[in-house]
């Protein structure tokens, strides 16, 4: 998925029913079983990725900023493209 492609997207959503999108706060991808927002996101050339960080939690404004910057950018979540998100009760889970 292409950053400019995340950021419609979840314009769309913040627009459409789900208004409440300003109070979801962290990015989250799955972990196995579970999901985690210990994460950090790097920008490189034609890629952002996400990697797992323990120490920090990756809320969804610094990721807005970094898709924002590198619109073009395809999205990934360690060596994995990002196809897409869903909407959970504390943010978005990144898929």
């Amino acid at each position: 998925m292409r950053a400019k492609d995340l950021l419609t997207a979840i314009q769309v959503d913040a627009a459409g029913e789900m208004k409440t999108l300003s109070s979801y706060t962290y990015v989250f991808v799955n972990d196995g079983e579970k999901q985690t927002n210990h994460l950090a996101v790097q920008a490189e050339a034609e890629k952002i990725i996400l990697r797992k960080q323990h120490d920090q939690l990756l809320t969804l404004n610094e990721l807005i900023k970094v898709l924002n910057e590198a619109k073009e950018a395809e999205l990934f979540v360690e060596d994995e493209l990002v196809f897409g998100y869903k909407l959970v009760k504390q943010g978005i889970v990144l898929d």
